[in-house]
């Protein structure tokens, strides 16, 4: 287990634990729940925290093959942004029912993450109106590559490579002068480095290739209207959830 010298970002107190999540449930924070290693997530909010239980009740998805999907999964991962501080754990989910409507249970966390850079929280991007990002390289066919962003942060981005064209590329590649389209936001020219590349296991065991990058170098003004784009999905999803589209 990682101590609060291997990881400066753990909370272990159970005190600012209640009062995180205690936080969490008063300003109604959007949450990503997803499978780690998986293609499964759904945005959702806390509903209710029992202190003496010990337990968090989260609202499901709409789609009851994922809620299925989230409900056999050994562990899943939670993150929100909280006072624009980011607020990442881990735990197990067993279905319950809150207001008489299907609902998530979870037990109480034991320790948590709190990192203070908006960067590390990402929102996914949907596929009715993708995001693309050109990469150039000789070694690709055609000298370049165009592939849809799963999810964006102020950090950095990952791509759905369906094809594997990026599975040669060790760690650490520099991919320079790349071409971002964001949709309603603009494009711009970014630089990248490749950090970790894995297989997703799709339904019907299909795996498909994700590939995360940094933004490496990025200018102040770059990082304002990608910051703009995220802050965009986030209102999105808020306006969906609350029946305002």
């Amino acid at each position: 287990m990682a101590t609060q010298e291997d990881d400066p970002y753990l909370v272990s107190q159970a005190l600012d634990i209640q009062n995180i999540v205690q936080g969490l449930l008063r300003q109604r924070t959007l949450v990503r729940l997803d499978i780690p290693g998986h293609a499964v997530s759904i945005i959702t909010t806390l509903l209710e925290v029992d202190s003496k239980a010990k337990t968090l009740v989260w609202d499901n998805a709409s789609d009851d093959a994922i809620n299925t999907q989230l409900l056999r999964a050994p562990v899943v991962r939670l993150q929100g942004m909280l006072k624009r501080v980011m607020i990442e754990f881990t735990g197990h989910l067993q279905p319950t029912t809150e207001g008489g409507r299907p609902a998530f249970l979870m037990p109480w966390p034991t320790q948590l993450r709190r990192m203070q850079r908006r960067e590390f929280f990402r929102m996914d991007v949907p596929a009715s109106n993708p995001a693309t990002c050109t990469l150039k390289d000789p070694a690709l066919p055609g000298g370049q590559a165009t592939l849809p962003l799963a999810n964006i942060s102020a950090g950095g981005l990952q791509f759905i490579d369906k094809l594997d064209l990026l599975a040669q590329y060790p760690t650490g590649t520099f991919f320079d002068d790349c071409t971002l389209n964001l949709p309603g936001t603009g494009t711009l020219t970014v630089n990248l480095r490749l950090l970790r590349k894995n297989h997703l296991l799709q339904e019907g065991g299909t795996p498909l290739l994700m590939v995360a990058c940094h933004f490496f170098n990025l200018p102040a003004n770059r990082e304002i209207t990608i910051q703009q784009y995220v802050s965009t999905l986030e209102r999105a999803v808020l306006a969906r959830r609350w029946g305002t589209e």
